[in-house]
């Protein structure tokens, strides 16, 4: 039976067959300085037979304990039944589904403290005891676990670092839907899925023995390789970096004494608009963008590009003026739209309009809600009138109308259907220093949805961390060694 730490060698979680080439060189690059061992490398790769998980006829004892009553008459008697679908592998002489709902910060102490009061054949001094595998969750805390017996680890593979990530992995969608049958019935047969053992075998030695022979072809000039690699990266990343300093300098240069001769014109139409499109927080705004402007007037002569180390030392000062100077310029171009709109301008007055009219389209195809649909598709009417009477003299007051109305109606999207998820990004209003700005305030759909999108990254990442190889919790507070580990769901 191999050995937990010589079987793990190179191999993770999973397989590790498909590794990119920055990974073997690095890895290169790391024996070459003696800092690693090669596993597998002069092994030869076992077939499937010769790495066969023995297996036994009889299946193994089913133990459910559910001490807070969480599952039903029905649910243990299908669990009971699901268990004589799984794989018997022959040292495991039980399979104990323990259902908790304690809400401990560490479920792995509250499955050793229930064990030691209840089940204490199943737990010694420092391991579970041999032939017992533990499968379950804390429904209170949303955590799962799997435990095994050193014999059992040792045959499925399940130590940290090999395939306990998979098996506490399976079980998340099963507890996440609330059935709890189905999740702790994913984790057994994960666990005891004796073809998926041997598979996981037989691909780590091959992967043991590529790497091997990658690295000992590469080794005599491992130091000098990866060295002239990261010399070479280094080199481009700073002409890249100096070829963009220089470009931000020459914006500057070319394009401020424009914007600087143009900018009295532009601070009297921002204070000179008087409907609800130039309330005070936009002439606030775009005071702060004006004096962040103003600042950059002898840019040129404070950050020389002249010479490679001048514009690699001035890089960082320069990304910041050009960003300042390109906000400058976007807010230039939305308070002289909002300014033609208000005068009566039907060109900027219909593309005003077009921008709102498609945002509507994405939120009406979006929503899901029916009343949310109907209220927008009237909107939608109220803006096609707009666009065919871009003259009348109700036009801006009309338009403010509708953006309320609209603002409205997205505040209740976000509330009905974007709320499914843990806020973990800042939902960022438009600013007047950036393309397509309409209305201070105002947030489109698309700019809503987005926003969520990104929610629900953030939310799977965290949720994929927390119950993934990353974040599998091992540990005991009583300093138990156990074997397995948990995750959350």
């Amino acid at each position: 039976m191999a050995d937990k730490g010589t079987d793990a060698g190179f191999r993770g979680s999973k397989s590790t067959k498909g590794k990119d080439w920055a990974a073997v060189i690095g890895a290169t690059a790391l024996l070459a300085t003696g800092g690693g061992a090669l596993g597998y490398a002069a092994s030869d790769v076992p077939s499937p037979d010769q790495v066969a998980v023995a297996v036994q006829s009889q299946a193994p004892a089913v133990e459910i304990s559910d001490p807070a009553d969480l599952l039903t008459p029905e649910d243990e008697a299908r669990m009971v039944r699901d268990a004589e679908r799984l794989q018997h592998p022959d040292t495991v002489k039980k399979i104990h589904y323990l259902v908790l709902n304690e809400g401990r910060d560490n479920v792995n102490d509250s499955v050793e403290n229930f064990l030691r009061d209840n089940y204490p054949d199943e737990i010694g001094d420092e391991r579970f005891a041999n032939g017992v595998l533990i499968i379950g969750a804390d429904m209170n805390s949303r955590h799962q676990f799997v435990f095994a017996g050193v014999d059992v680890l040792d045959q499925l593979k399940l130590w940290d670092g090999q395939r306990l990530d998979g098996a506490i992995d399976a079980m998340v969608p099963g507890l996440r839907d609330n059935n709890i049958p189905a999740g702790l019935f994913a984790g057994a047969d994960y666990a005891t899925d004796t073809e998926a053992v041997a598979d996981w075998v037989v691909s780590g030695a091959e992967t043991d023995r590529v790497m091997g022979t990658v690295v000992g072809t590469l080794l005599p000039g491992s130091v000098a390789l990866g060295g002239g690699a990261i010399a070479a990266a280094r080199r481009e990343k700073r002409r890249k970096a100096i070829a963009q300093a220089r470009a931000d300098y020459a914006l500057l240069a070319n394009d401020y004494t424009g914007l600087s001769q143009r900018l009295d014109e532009l601070d009297i139409r921002a204070n000179s608009v008087s409907s609800a499109f130039a309330n005070a927080e936009l002439r606030s705004e775009w005071e702060d963008v004006r004096d962040n402007f103003l600042s950059l007037h002898d840019a040129t002569q404070r950050y020389s590009v002249a010479t490679d180390r001048q514009a690699w030392e001035n890089r960082k000062a320069l990304a910041e003026a050009a960003a300042t100077m390109t906000g400058t310029g976007h807010a230039e171009d939305n308070i002289n739209r909002l300014f033609d709109v208000e005068r009566g301008d039907a060109a900027a007055r219909r593309h005003l309009i077009t921008d709102i009219r498609e945002d509507i389209i994405q939120a009406r195809r979006g929503v899901k809600s029916e009343e949310l649909k109907r209220d927008l598709a009237e909107l939608e009417q109220r803006v096609e009138w707009l666009d065919q009477h871009p003259d009348s003299p109700q036009f801006v007051d009309e338009f403010v109308r509708v953006l309320g109305d609209y603002r409205l109606l997205l505040d209740e999207v976000k509330r009905r259907q974007f709320s499914d998820v843990k806020e973990r990004e800042q939902l960022r209003q438009p600013s007047l220093t950036e393309p397509g700005y309409i209305y201070n305030g105002y947030v489109p759909y698309i700019v809503l949805n987005d926003w969520h999108a990104s929610n629900v990254r953030a939310e799977q990442q965290a949720q994929s961390s927390s119950s993934g190889s990353g974040a599998t919790n091992t540990s005991f507070s009583s300093g138990f060694a156990g074997g397995g580990g948990s995750g959350s769901f």
